[in-house]
């Protein structure tokens, strides 16, 4: 081998490596910001000011009253790999500080201009560091309050490449205030500004408190903040604390979803998609819910040196968090906040995009037109062989068919004198007394406090849905034989059904293949056969596995959406239908049955089954208060 085939690899230089480093650390503008805000905390500081002039890159200012620093450390600390947060390999295992590389100010000198002024409480003078491209050009003493201001200009000035590939102004302006935005919320005891050209942008007040329905007001809005549903969990080594938004209020982006753990902002889908999945079918198609998550761990549960720009976290196998946040979710969306207010309605109707309204809709699951006064009675009596799913007739009331009331007709009735005992439900008293009924639709009930509007559709498809998905789920379900019939599938459902035909028997569904795209419907859980005469079983096993097939990505999802979606189908389709005139003690069972559901504030399709008016809004309208 020749010696100029020896000298193919070589050692970089340090401009070089400077460079590379800097590229994977600062991508664009608002990497700057981050960095340096992120070492403002951690130095300490209750208030924290970023300036921006010209255009995004062009001037940056990010100064603190936090401890400052000696022009010891001035100096070393842009020296790559200098850091004053850890001492040796074993402190990675419990990283507590947002900063721990030693990367942030090495690699923005290395590519901008850069001048820091720094004082400590005890120091006489403060000490002023410029460096120009990786270069050292000025050290000197100079004047400065307590604290660091550090200041980038020119960001990219000697690599052009990458100030090319800069997006326009006004989006990087839009990560730059979205990284403010985040740290702000992560750290709502410390003061927060944000000022573009002399005109403050965002100002996030903090103070001792930490008030954190008050940072999220401060940047999304007091509207948004008002309805978000509180949510606490915890363990001994995981503690979770935030805010979700109820059902009625969602955006057609992620946009409000930030977690924060451990005080620093991350990308945690899977957390995120453990609280969307608490939703259920509470949200529209294409709706995301508001979601801030501040989580507490013991940092050696968790890996924070995943991401060059420490934007993402890796949890430890079986770690907690995920449970927590399903539960915590769950649970604020069983309370009686997550019942829509018929102001807060009215108020945020653009906002939800199409989502659950107060009257009768038809959405993508079918059967929500307002039907006509029918022969019919309700359909979910319970019977021999089927589950009796505290349906909406008492054993000595039978619903004949009756005339209804005319538009605009209310019913009234007494009601029974047990009708408005309340039931228990997740540590709340939770009861509804009749008053009447308004268009032979909707249910007029107080629960003490609060008048209630409740669509008795709806009630009572969260009734049945929650009885059949019992039904379906037992551990050991009752199977019924039919006639075999063939069920033609979509060539996506056709190749993905036969890897779970074996779990979907389990759960009382008897399928064979039959051809390349057909599968044979032997039989179903009892829990549905015995609903055969109301509605088409075998059309809803069909649609649901098609469904299932089109959104899930695993079996064991696949099975329990296939579970959910013929509940809430079968549901939908044997549960009373608007206008039909229903009798005062059916009215009490269904109010009751409604109390004592599970979720009673939505129906399996995600609207609400009670809409409520708070008495200080029906004085307000009055001009009483």
């Amino acid at each position: 081998m020749s010696e100029r085939q020896d000298e193919t690899i070589v050692v970089l230089d340090d401009e070089t490596i400077n460079k590379i480093a800097a590229g994977e650390v600062i991508e664009r503008p608002a990497s700057v910001v981050k960095e340096l805000v992120e070492n403002s905390i951690d130095a300490g500081a209750s208030a924290i000011t970023v300036e921006l002039r010209g255009a995004p890159g062009e001037f940056i200012r990010v100064s603190d009253d936090g401890c400052g620093m000696s022009r010891r450390d001035a100096k070393m600390a842009f020296r790559r790999h200098a850091t004053s947060k850890i001492r040796r390999a074993a402190d990675l295992q419990g990283i507590l500080t947002m900063g721990f590389r030693g990367e942030a100010l090495a690699s923005i000198a290395a590519v901008a201009r850069v001048e820091l002024v720094t004082r400590r409480s005890g120091d006489a003078a403060g000490t002023r560091i410029v460096y120009e491209g990786g270069t050292l050009v000025l050290e000197e003493d100079a004047p400065s309050p307590v604290g660091t201001a550090v200041t980038c200009r020119d960001l990219f000035f000697n690599t052009p490449a990458r100030r090319k590939f800069q997006r326009r102004p006004a989006t990087e302006f839009d990560h730059i205030h979205d990284a403010v935005a985040k740290l702000a919320l992560a750290w709502p005891k410390v003061r927060f500004r944000l000022v573009q050209g002399g005109r403050e942008v965002l100002l996030a007040q903090g103070g001792q408190g930490g008030d954190r329905r008050a940072a999220i007001a401060s940047i999304y809005g007091a509207g948004l903040a008002k309805v978000l549903l509180p949510i606490v969990a915890g363990t001994a080594r995981t503690s979770i604390e935030g805010f979700i938004s109820p059902p009625d209020v969602s955006r057609a982006s992620r946009d409000t979803q930030c977690v924060f753990v451990n005080g620093r902002p991350v990308a945690a889908p899977a957390v995120v998609r453990a609280i969307e999945n608490a939703y259920g079918r509470r949200l529209p198609a294409g709706r995301y819910p508001a979601v801030f998550l501040w989580i507490s761990t013991d940092p050696t549960s968790i890996d924070v040196n995943v991401h060059p720009a420490k934007r993402e976290v890796r949890f430890s196998a079986g770690h907690e968090v995920f449970q927590l946040a399903a539960q915590a979710a769950a649970s604020a969306l069983r309370s009686t906040g997550a019942a829509p207010d018929l102001g807060r309605k009215l108020r945020y109707a653009p906002e939800t995009g199409g989502g659950a309204t107060a009257g009768i809709a038809r959405d993508s699951m079918g059967g929500y037109h307002a039907a006509p006064p029918t022969g019919l009675k309700p359909a979910w009596t319970g019977g021999s062989g089927g589950i009796h799913g505290g349906g909406l007739h008492p054993p000595d009331v039978q619903a004949e068919a009756g005339p209804s009331p005319s538009r605009g007709a209310i019913a009234r009735f007494q009601p029974r004198p047990h009708s408005s005992r309340p039931q228990v439900q997740n540590g709340a008293r939770v009861g509804f007394a009749p008053l009447g009924v308004f268009m032979g639709t909707y249910i007029l009930a107080t629960d003490g406090n609060d008048l209630v509007i409740i669509d008795q559709h709806a009630a009572h498809e969260r009734i049945l849905y929650e009885a059949v998905l019992a039904g379906l789920s037992s551990s050991k379900p009752e199977v019924q034989t039919l006639i075999p019939t063939t069920l033609e599938l979509s060539p996506r459902a056709a190749s993905r059904v036969p890897a779970v035909l074996g779990e979907l028997a389990k759960i009382g569904f008897v399928l064979e293949p039959f051809g390349p795209s057909s599968l044979l419907l032997r039989g179903v859980p009892s829990a549905l056969g015995a609903l055969r005469g109301t509605c088409d079983v075998t059309r809803i096993v069909q649609e649901s596995l098609e469904a299932c097939c089109d959104d899930a990505e695993g079996s064991g999802r696949d099975v329990a959406d296939l579970l959910a979606r013929v509940a809430a189908e079968v549901a939908c389709r044997a549960a009373v239908k608007a206008h039909h005139a229903l009798e005062p003690p059916e009215i009490e069972r269904l109010l009751a049955d409604l109390a004592g559901a599970g979720d009673p504030y939505s129906c399996p399709h995600g609207r609400p089954t009670v809409l409520r008016i708070s008495r200080a809004e029906l004085e307000r309208a009055f001009r009483r208060a």
